[in-house]
């Protein structure tokens, strides 16, 4: 009788293990939709983040993006750097990947006049659960999440990437790396792939 409450006590602490860095994922992504500083700030590590997307936003999207007259506006720090070193690719995503702007280049928010905004005007596609009584709750977010997700893997106990699909285009994802820093989970790497922002 021992035996099987072990085996049953272990599954739940595996499901809830599995289920500790998907939550962190949904917490950013939620932090994202609602602008919260705060949580983005301390669920991701910028610096790390900032190097992938570099790696993997195409010279063209750069191009468009620093042509972008909403783009975020280049500090004084960021102004000396291109000066110093104009061949630098990926200023824009310097200004572009913080707490602020996240949102907006992901397109959750947009930038007008130095401010980030909801964006308006933007059909959201159906949620899975939409016409129904819990159309717009938490399960309602989460089956959408989980229909456009196409894998997520644990590379090791403490790092699982997701691959997830753009919910306007579907032909873009979205591949994150959340990594288990100290006690906590961190988005830690982003890459997008698929046609342009």
């Amino acid at each position: 009788m021992r035996f099987p409450r072990v085996v049953l006590f272990s599954i739940i602490l595996l499901m809830a293990y599995i289920a500790w860095p998907i939550h962190t994922f949904l917490q950013i992504r939620e932090a994202m939709i609602a602008g919260d500083v705060a949580t983005l700030t301390r669920k991701v590590e910028w610096e790390a983040v900032r190097a992938s997307l570099k790696a993997s936003i195409s010279p063209e999207t750069v191009a468009k993006l620093e042509a972008d007259p909403n783009s975020p506006q280049p500090s004084m720090w960021q102004r000396v750097k291109s000066a110093v070193a104009p061949r630098l690719a990926g200023n824009v995503i310097d200004r572009y990947v913080t707490p602020h702007n996240l949102p907006a280049l992901l397109g959750y928010h947009r930038l007008w006049r130095g401010t980030i905004q909801p964006v308006f005007g933007r059909q959201e596609p159906p949620t899975v659960l939409a016409g129904t009584v819990l159309a717009g709750t938490s399960i309602d977010r989460f089956a959408s999440f989980w229909r456009r997700l196409r894998h997520a893997t644990f590379h090791s106990p403490g790092k699982l990437v997701i691959d997830l699909e753009d919910k306007y285009n579907t032909a873009r994802h979205y591949v994150s790396t959340l990594e288990l820093v100290g006690l906590e989970w961190k988005l830690t790497a982003l890459a997008i792939s698929g046609p342009d922002l």
